[in-house]
């Protein structure tokens, strides 16, 4: 082997060295930045839930229960008071959700009907309600404030053979199930809740 062989061989053997050492180090730099945003988005779901709002809420019905008023209270956490006024929206949930998914038999309700009726004891009257009364208007609340919604009970559905009577004989004793929508800062959480009725007199 010539000189000038062994310096090409040699210069060859550096420039596999440096090559592998630059590959090296791309792949740790691609493996540093994952790991950052792996890091990153963990952090960023942490805060996330630990900001999720505390809602306090209450039902209370007149004696005869043909009205009652919802009362929702933003109590927390302390970390939403960065966030100024927190927009909320306050749905009666389907206390089935599968309900309505089954085929459709002849002579009976749509299914897009059987999943828009409300299978609760009580349901929005107020302003800014939707059409079924299972929506209300959002609402702009900063913690520690509250704000209140009128509530009319629910009718059966209108293929349905109950009685109003029945009906909500049926439903006495069950509690109002809510979902609050909350958002702020481009974060939104949704917060399920089961409310109690109680009666003027008795609470």
């Amino acid at each position: 082997m010539t000189t000038t062989d062994t310096i090409a061989a040699l210069a060859l053997g550096v420039a596999i060295v440096a090559a592998l050492a630059a590959l090296g180090s791309w792949k740790a730099a691609r493996n540093s930045n994952g790991a950052a945003q792996t890091l990153s988005r963990i952090e960023q779901q942490r805060l996330h839930t630990d900001l999720t709002p505390v809602f306090r809420c209450a039902i209370v019905a007149n004696e005869t229960r043909s009205t009652a008023m919802l009362r929702v209270h933003l109590e927390g956490p302390p970390g939403l008071l960065s966030h100024d006024a927190i927009e909320i929206t306050v749905s009666i949930r389907n206390d089935n959700p599968h309900r309505g998914n089954g085929p459709q038999l002849a002579g009976t309700a749509a299914p897009e009907e059987v999943r828009a009726h409300i299978w609760g004891p009580w349901k929005f009257s107020g302003d800014g309600r939707d059409d079924t009364g299972r929506t209300v208007a959002p609402q702009q609340l900063m913690v520690g404030e509250w704000t209140r919604y009128g509530l009319t009970p629910t009718t059966p559905p209108p293929w349905s053979t109950s009685n109003t009577q029945d009906w909500l004989s049926d439903y006495e004793n069950d509690p109002v199930r809510l979902s609050i929508t909350a958002r702020s800062k481009g974060s939104t959480w949704t917060v399920p809740l089961e409310v109690p009725v109680t009666t003027e007199g008795t609470a």
